[in-house]
């Protein structure tokens, strides 16, 4: 089945927003004062639409021919409703000119032909079909004449007249809309057959729900089962007089409503094949998953046993259900009791070229315990030290060697004691005083490894220096407020040698398993002119800034050309979505070309490629990442 959109108001109804319809429909009670309160209230609720009910009393009553209109009980009721309740056609026009005045959409159900004809002069985007008419074919046609995409209720009906009126319209060649429905005020639950969506899914490509029930989980179950449009009634006050009051929801209910969609919305996303994990859960897998490892040393061209085998945690090396394929193999290497085994010690003849050259400094993180094995595998320009809160807490020395490195950058722990992240913006004073004291650990730190570093022109030190937020992000008019905490927050630190280069941050970054909300240290004109004012360089950082750029619709070349002057330092990784934090380089969405070649050009820069658990097998991602920026042109 092909999928389609089509354009209501400049809404793609049937991608991947869900258009939310409030239905005011007479909940005005007759009112133009309360039918404009009630399209106040649906914007501030997030409807992307707002629906009223037009009929012509005469042409949609029989009449007697003796001219009386007795009917039933339920019709007189009604009748009698649409006394109190209705707009008069002057009144529709203002609320119509209100819709227009507030930019918010305006539909409208004709429930009569003669309603129809009004409507074509209301300038309306589509018209909606009540669940009363779809088995009226002749209101279908004369709707579908305005040219205008129909959204049709299929409540009271059966299947083989929805299927009859999903031919009509193919045949009539307008796009079109049909919404589950079950037309009771309020439906009980259990008569809803909210499953009957994905049957309206095989008869057309666009569905939708129009729900009477009580509450929002079932409308909100709807989007995950395919609606792409949801209809609800909105009232001030359930308790008015009225057959819809009852099935409507109130403001805040309203709110919530939409809010849950729009939480469904990013939920739903799936791109096959397969299940592929988040990085949430990649991070948790490294920290709380298993591996196999070393149980005793296992010597160069040893066969691998079980019994020198064992499983344990973290998650950083070879999987356990892969233990079967090492047995009977031969030891590439020297593999010390507690070892991590890794993919390559599957391969036969693992090599590696770790020769690289740059035209500007290079080099890779690493921690005080891998320290000099990388220093044995290559020849950089920089190491990055990546500290822990324990590492601050012990003596490097006895990990350190000297060398001829000309720069030297550390970064600063993001985690510290009693799981507190480091926040130099923090509103709590004595949370942003034991920040502070964190980063004088730091300071003290990279003092002692910058002696090992004796021709480093440098001794930088890298920091992810707080202002998130955990449930939702602050006010924009907040972001100065906390670039001033941090700027006092940073004239009590006596930086000695070292110089901080905050590190721009994602909209949404990981701290440890766990999603946040950044709320500065994230634009590039907010960078650009932080370190203006305050004459401080920046860690950049690539993968961070292509999510920034995709989440607010930024141009990554515009930005990397404005943030690249005031960098001293580089994080290199790709980025997919605003989530795909450092997958492999020309993996992602960032074109590496044109940014490689703008890197090149920069003025006394450094770099290390940043790929997700780019340290895992021997740095195996490190390598592969360097591999690729080595076979990159100059010339974009």
């Amino acid at each position: 089945m092909t999928h389609e959109t089509f354009d209501i108001d400049g809404f793609a109804v049937g991608g991947t927003r869900v258009f939310v319809i409030a239905e005011i429909g007479n909940n005005h009670n007759g009112s133009v004062e309360l039918a404009k309160q009630l399209v106040d209230a649906s914007i501030a609720a997030g409807a992307d639409c707002v629906k009223f009910q037009l009929r012509n009393r005469d042409a949609l009553y029989r009449r007697r021919g003796d001219g009386s209109v007795t009917e039933d009980l339920g019709v007189e009721y009604i009748q009698d409703l649409l006394n109190k309740v209705e707009l008069s056609l002057a009144e529709h026009r203002t609320v119509r000119q209100y819709c227009r005045e507030r930019g918010v959409t305006y539909l409208c159900t004709p429930w009569d032909e003669p309603s129809v004809d009004i409507l074509a002069t209301f300038d309306i985007s589509a018209l909606k079909i009540a669940s009363a008419d779809l088995c009226n074919p002749y209101l279908i046609r004369k709707a579908a004449s305005l040219g205008k995409p129909l959204i049709l209720s299929t409540g009271m009906s059966f299947e083989h007249e929805i299927v009859r009126t999903v031919t009509q319209l193919k045949e009539l060649g307008i796009p079109f809309a049909l919404l589950h429905c079950n037309s009771a005020y309020p439906a009980p639950e259990t008569d809803i057959q909210l499953r009957y969506l994905t049957r309206l899914a095989e008869l057309h490509s666009i569905i939708g729900y129009s729900g009477h029930e009580r509450g929002t989980a079932i409308t909100i179950a709807a989007v995950a089962l395919g609606a792409k449009i949801v209809e609800r009634h909105i009232t001030l006050d359930r308790s008015m007089e009225g057959p819809d009051h009852l099935a409507s929801l109130e403001p805040t209910e309203f709110r919530t409503l939409v809010e849950g969609i729009r939480q469904v919305e990013n939920a739903l996303p799936w791109v096959g094949p397969g299940r592929h994990a988040s990085q949430g859960e990649l991070l948790n897998r490294e920290n709380l998953g298993k591996s196999v490892v070393a149980a005793r040393d296992i010597g160069l061209g040893e066969t691998f046993t079980e019994a020198a085998l064992r499983v344990a945690s973290p998650g950083q090396g070879l999987p356990p259900y892969r233990l079967d394929e090492l047995l009977g193999r031969r030891a590439g290497r020297f593999i010390q009791h507690g070892d991590f085994l890794f993919e390559s010690d599957l391969w036969d003849k693992p090599i590696i070229d770790r020769v690289y050259r740059f035209p500007v400094k290079w080099g890779v993180p690493v921690r005080y315990h891998d320290f000099k094995q990388y220093r044995e595998w290559i020849n950089p320009d920089l190491f990055e030290f990546h500290l822990s809160y324990r590492d601050l807490g012990i003596d490097p020395k006895p990990y350190l060697e000297s060398t001829a490195c000309s720069r030297l950058v550390v970064h600063a722990p993001e985690l510290f004691e009693n799981s507190e992240l480091l926040d130099l913006a923090a509103a709590d004073e004595a949370y942003r005083r034991r920040s502070i004291e964190n980063v004088k650990r730091v300071v003290a730190a990279t003092e002692v490894i910058g002696d090992y570093f004796p021709n480093a022109d440098s001794l930088l030190i890298v920091a992810n220096v707080g202002g998130f937020s955990a449930d939702q992000p602050f006010a924009p008019a907040l972001r100065p407020r906390l670039y001033e905490r941090f700027r006092v927050a940073c004239e009590q630190i006596d930086f000695g040698r070292t110089e901080l280069i905050p590190q721009n941050m994602a909209p949404f970054p990981w701290h440890f398993g766990g999603q946040r909300h950044q709320n500065i240290f994230m634009m590039p004109d907010e960078l650009a002119a932080m370190s203006r004012e305050l004459n401080m360089r920046l860690c950049l950082d690539l993968s961070h800034l292509q999510m920034t750029c995709s989440h607010f619709g930024l141009d990554f070349q515009d930005a990397l050309t404005q943030l690249l002057p005031y960098s001293a330092h580089l994080h290199l990784a790709d980025a997919k979505g605003t989530n795909g934090e450092g997958v492999l380089m020309g993996t992602g969405d960032i074109n590496w070309p044109l940014s490689w070649k703008q890197i090149c050009e920069a003025k006394n820069i450094g770099f290390i490629p940043e790929v997700w658990q780019g340290h895992k097998d021997h740095g195996a991602g490190f390598w592969s990442a360097l591999s690729f920026l080595v076979q990159l042109p100059l010339e974009a």
